[in-house]
C-alpha cells in the first residue's frame, strides 16, 4: 500500500473539528495542525476571481520545476513578477493566518510568545489531470496549505514518509494488529492523505515532502501555500 487515506469516520471527526478552529495530529511522527478558516473573514471571492482569470489565460503556468519529473500545473511559484498575470491581493488573509499559525506554535512551544512570521509563496489552480512533483519548502521551518476552493472530486495533498523502512516493513505482523486508519500509525505507510474540504488549512514541518496529483473536475481546485518561520 503506497497511500492511506483516513476513513469516513475520520472525515466525520474532521468535519466536527472544523466547528472549533483546529486540531493537532502526528503524521509520520511530525506535528500537523489541521483547521479551518471562515470564508467570511477575508476577500475569498476576489482571490478566487483573480486566480481564475489567470488560469483562463494559461492553464499551465510553470517556471519552477527542474529535472525529469514533469510539473504541468498552473501555479505562481517563481513567476510572481510575470506581467502577463494579475497579482493576487492576499492582504485580507493576514489576521486569519496569524491566528491559526500562533495556535500551531503554542502547541509546539507552550512557553513561547507565539511570535511567528509567514510569506505566501505560491498558489495552485487546476481542473485538469495535472501533477506537481514531490518537493519540500526550503528556507523556512514550517509550511502551510490553505484549500481556498475544493470539492469532493478534488485530490488532497499527498505527504511522503521521510523513512526508508516502509519499503519492507509493510509485511510485518504489526500491520495486522494496529489500526492502519489512525494517523498515529502513519509511520507504517509510504504516503498519507488527510481528508480535506474547502477552507481547510494544513500546517506541517517544512521537511515533510509532499506532492499534488489532480484530476479532471468541473470546478477549479485552488490552494495557497505559505512558508513559516518562528521569531
Amino acid at each position: 500500500y503506497r497511500l492511506r487515506r483516513n476513513t469516513s469516520e475520520s472525515m466525520a471527526r474532521m468535519r466536527q473539528m472544523t466547528k472549533l478552529s483546529y486540531d493537532f495530529f502526528f503524521c509520520f511522527g511530525l506535528p500537523i495542525l489541521i483547521g479551518s478558516i471562515k470564508p467570511e473573514t477575508y476577500n475569498k471571492k476576489d482571490i478566487i476571481n483573480t486566480i481564475t482569470r489567470n488560469y483562463n489565460k494559461q492553464p499551465i503556468r510553470e517556471r519552477w520545476a527542474t529535472g525529469f519529473s514533469q510539473t504541468d500545473i498552473h501555479h505562481s511559484l517563481e513567476d510572481e513578477d510575470n506581467d502577463k498575470f494579475e497579482k493576487v491581493d492576499y492582504s485580507s488573509l493576514n489576521n486569519s493566518y496569524v491566528e491559526i499559525l500562533q495556535e500551531y506554535i503554542k502547541n509546539l512551544y507552550p512557553k513561547s510568545e507565539g511570535r511567528v512570521s509567514y510569506k505566501i509563496v505560491n498558489y495552485t489552480a487546476s481542473k485538469e489531470q495535472t501533477y506537481m512533483k514531490p518537493h519540500r519548502h526550503s528556507q523556512c521551518e514550517f509550511s502551510m496549505i490553505h484549500y481556498v476552493q475544493f470539492d469532493e472530486e478534488h485530490k488532497s495533498t499527498t505527504f511522503v514518509s521521510p523513512y526508508l523502512h516502509t519499503d519492507f516493513f509493510w509485511k510485518n505482523n504489526l500491520s495486522h494488529i494496529l489500526d492502519l486508519q489512525n494517523t498515529n500509525n502513519s509511520w507504517l505507510h509510504e504516503e498519507w492523505q488527510f481528508p480535506t474540504e474547502e477552507n481547510t488549512v494544513i500546517i506541517f514541518p517544512s521537511i515533510l515532502k509532499h506532492y499534488v496529483r489532480n484530476v479532471v473536475s468541473e470546478r477549479l481546485r485552488i490552494a495557497i501555500s505559505a512558508n513559516i518561520n518562528i521569531g
